[in-house]
C-alpha cells in the first residue's frame, strides 16, 4: 500500500520542475519571433502568381498547344508528298 501511494504522488514526467528563469527566457525569445513573424511575403506570393492559382496560365498553355498543333497540320499538309517515280 506504501509503494503505490508513492507512484501517485511522484507520477512519471510531472515530477520535473523547469526553472522560472526559463521559463520567462523562453516566453520572452516565443513573443520577438512572433512580432518578427509576417504573413505579408505569403499574401504577396499568392497576390503575384494569381494566374497559376486560378487556372488562367494552363488555360493559356492549352491554347498555345492548340495553336502549335493546327500549324503543324497545315505545314505538313502543304508538303509535297514524296512518290516514287517508276518511270525510267
Amino acid at each position: 500500500m506504501a509503494e503505490n501511494n508513492m507512484i501517485s504522488n511522484n507520477p512519471f514526467g510531472i515530477n520535473i520542475a523547469l526553472p522560472k528563469k526559463s521559463i520567462q527566457e523562453v516566453q520572452k525569445v516565443a513573443k520577438q519571433e512572433l512580432a518578427n513573424i509576417s504573413v505579408n511575403p505569403f499574401l504577396n506570393y499568392l497576390d503575384e502568381n494569381d494566374k497559376v492559382f486560378s487556372g488562367e496560365v494552363a488555360k493559356e498553355i492549352r491554347k498555345y498547344q492548340s495553336q502549335v498543333y493546327a500549324l503543324g497540320q497545315v505545314m505538313r499538309e502543304g508538303q509535297p508528298r514524296t512518290t516514287f517515280n517508276l518511270k525510267v
